[in-house]
């Protein structure tokens, strides 16, 4: 076996021994994390080093809202059902429609102040009209 002599030789020397000794500390650090808890390798890396934490305690509230039990699987391509509502009576469609016309008449005498609306608008019943006749 050659031994390397000289500067290269020390400096392979240092550097040998700063690998050994970081190989040291890392093991030593690894079974301090694993004494405290039993999770992932990976984690017990971060947390040794700083770069993770535990979660904390879920407060009482979050965990009272959440399911008790996991929810159901939903297929990717397929959506969920819709909800079940009942169709509107004739009365209330009618108020329905009382509500929608009254919003109408309400922002064609806004827009009646708004020049440039007013205009906007009279186009495009002048554009629906032509298109209607030329459909005939």
């Amino acid at each position: 076996m050659v031994r390397p002599s000289g500067r290269k030789g020390a400096e392979r020397g240092r550097r040998a021994t700063a690998r050994a000794l970081t190989f040291a500390v890392a093991c030593a650090a690894a079974a301090v994390a694993a004494a405290q808890q039993a999770d992932n390798p990976l984690q017990r890396v971060m947390k040794t080093f700083g770069f993770a934490t535990d979660l904390p305690e879920a407060q009482d509230f979050v965990r009272q809202s959440r399911p008790q039990r996991e929810p159901d699987y939903i297929p990717v391509f397929q959506p969920p059902p819709e909800p079940a509502r009942p169709a509107l009576k004739d009365k209330e469609l009618n108020a329905l429609k009382g509500d929608l016309d009254s919003v109408q008449k309400r922002a064609d005498a806004a827009r009646q102040g708004f020049p440039p609306a007013a205009k906007a608008v009279a186009d495009e019943q002048a554009e629906k009209a032509k298109k209607a006749a030329a459909k005939q």
